[in-house]
């Protein structure tokens, strides 16, 4: 579950994730299978740190982006712009 704010909890969707991801990557030729690893990848990360069922929104959109940062700079300038933390 993704915690948006105190009162508000949303499931998890991987397919929202792997199009945000896809989006970002769309600069690159091999965009479809590049977000489709990333995306696996952010959810691995994910999992490790998972501790009640749920996780909030901004704890998400930083690990997408430390991903993207370490994948491909571009990409992760374009995810930050669309994902700002709120924090």
């Amino acid at each position: 579950m993704v915690r948006r704010s105190p009162k508000e909890l949303d499931p998890f969707s991987r397919d929202l994730l792997f199009v945000s991801i896809f989006e970002s990557c769309k600069h690159r030729k091999t965009a479809l299978d590049d977000a489709s690893a990333l995306a696996l990848t952010i959810i691995g990360e994910l999992i490790k740190i998972v501790e009640d069922g749920s996780l909030e929104r901004d704890t998400i959109v930083a690990v997408a982006a430390a991903v993207l940062e370490r994948f491909d700079a571009a990409a992760a300038t374009m995810y930050a712009a669309y994902h700002p933390l709120r924090a």
